[in-house]
């Protein structure tokens, strides 16, 4: 007899799970509440790994802010400097959270996705909000490597109109005036950079619109109980007396404060947990775009740079809108439950 999977019997742990193995092969560090087993050797590798994936990240970062030093810059480069100098440094905050809350962020995923499940649960709307989770990752990893393609691909313009190293990061070293096999090497490293943190970037603001998007199920869940309540007391109403309904429905009322008490612990604490995400995101979002308006202003148009640049804005507002739209859905659904309960 074959074995319910966990995607078939736990539809949103298996999705969070999947999120948490993504964050933790890219060095992140393990987030999932459940203790597994793992022998020292695998530990000591992947201590090994998170220093190396950490290090090479921090490294171009500084080699990055370094390059302001440079007395060869163009304009274009400038302009780009300044963008990637305060965009990726507020990338990689996003990342530190996941480090200094590790055990929090552990705590609230257990609570989310255990907490009150085995009190009442609906299947039917966990594979609904599967579906949201789906929706809002996929949207933010196409248009962030769409934004990175298009940038890669005004490089490849660049180095075959001007004559220069395919750049779309500018960096201290190497510059454009160094050449050779090794130095080639450490430009695609430089290169893939970019790749990397954005990879970063999306994981840990898919955990945290997931999370943000189970607390809206959460209420959700809530709106649905209190109508089977409702529902199962009105059906009763003919075969018991009124002292035994009463007492049914304050039993489920109970059940119901439980619930309610639950899902309001977890909109608390992931408010506490994520803040920081949605802080940075907002930060940069708005000053990025301010950036990419004046650069296109002042820079030299032509469609290919147009489209990176167009590419880059949609990114920006998409990452922000798709906070604003979890964020706003937990206080639909608030209100919409509340609504109920006076009813």
């Amino acid at each position: 007899m074959d074995v319910p999977s966990l995607k078939e019997t736990h539809p949103q742990k298996h999705y969070f799970k999947t999120l948490c193995n993504f964050i933790y092969y890219l060095g992140m560090g393990d987030l999932w509440y459940e203790k597994t087993e793992v022998s020292d050797r695998k530990k000591k590798l992947y201590s090994a790994w998170r220093i190396i994936m950490n290090g090479y990240i921090l490294i171009v970062l500084l080699d990055e802010l370094l390059a302001y030093a440079r007395k060869d810059l163009t304009d274009r480069e400038k302009n780009d400097l300044v963008q990637f100098t305060f965009a990726h440094p507020l990338i990689y905050c996003k990342v530190l959270p996941l480090y200094i809350w590790q055990d929090r962020i552990k705590d609230v995923m257990e609570r989310l996705l255990e907490g009150s499940r085995s009190t009442f649960h609906s299947l039917e709307l966990e594979k609904l909000s599967v579906k949201q989770y789906t929706r809002h990752c996929l949207t933010l990893t196409t248009v962030s490597y769409v934004t990175l393609v298009s940038a890669s691909i005004e490089g490849i313009r660049l180095h075959f109109i001007e004559d220069i190293p395919i750049r779309t990061e500018v960096v201290y070293f190497p510059n454009p005036s160094h050449t050779g096999f090794i130095i080639n090497i450490i430009r695609f490293f430089i290169e893939f950079h970019w790749y990397c943190i954005v990879a970063m970037m999306v994981t840990t603001d898919c955990l945290a619109l997931c999370s943000l998007l189970t607390v809206g199920h959460k209420f959700r869940v809530l709106r649905l109980y209190f109508q089977n309540l409702r529902d199962r007391t009105l059906e009763k109403k003919g075969d018991k007396t009124k002292a035994q309904l009463e007492e049914e429905f304050i039993q489920g009322f109970v059940v119901g404060i439980k619930l309610h008490t639950d899902a309001l612990w977890c909109a608390r604490n992931v408010q506490k947990s994520m803040s920081p995400l949605y802080s940075v995101q907002v930060t940069e979002s708005v000053a990025l775009l301010v950036m990419c308006l004046v650069k296109m202003v002042v820079a030299e148009r032509n469609f290919t740079y147009l489209v990176a640049n167009f590419a880059f804005i949609s990114c920006l507002i998409v990452l922000t809108g798709s906070y604003m739209m979890a964020a706003g859905d937990i206080t639909h659904e608030v209100k919409v439950s509340a609504q109920d309960s006076c009813r």
